[in-house]
């Protein structure tokens, strides 16, 4: 008889944790856009802090927002539900998804002496662009 209540017993701790989890599941499908699951709060829909977001419902967490600095401007400000949206700054012209790179501006007739791409901050910056130069000349060194 032991062994076969233990097993009783086992099953319907096993069940109900099943339920129990089942549950907790669907109330974190109920957080909207701009909140997330907080899981030291009982599951509690909680607002997304500054400075993130999150565009769907359901999230366990909200991402950071992207950063505009540098070579970057805002052209979208970061809210509760969406990203930042950045564009590249005068002199510069944006590359890559969502303007996830600028890259310098030549003149008409005139190319880069080594590709420069600068990256926003929630990557990394790299600002070793060189100047302008027309095909023509020399290849040299670059003048920052």
């Amino acid at each position: 008889m032991g062994n076969s209540y233990y097993n009783i017993v086992a099953t319907l701790l096993l069940v109900l944790n099943f339920e129990r989890t089942r549950s907790l599941q669907h109330l974190c499908s109920n957080c909207p856009a701009g909140t997330f699951c907080d899981n030291n709060r009982n599951q509690i829909c909680s607002p997304c802090p500054p400075n993130s977001f999150s565009s769907a419902g359901g999230q366990r967490t909200c991402d950071i927002c992207r950063q505009c600095k540098g070579v970057f401007k805002t052209r979208k400000e970061c809210s509760s539900t969406s990203n930042a949206e950045c564009d590249c700054i005068s002199g510069y012209h944006c590359l890559g998804a969502e303007c996830s790179m600028c890259e310098q501006d030549c003149n008409r007739g005139q190319e880069l002496t080594k590709k420069a791409f600068m990256r926003p901050v929630q990557t990394t910056q790299e600002e070793d662009g060189c100047s302008c130069r027309f095909p023509e000349e020399e290849e040299g060194g670059c003048e920052l």
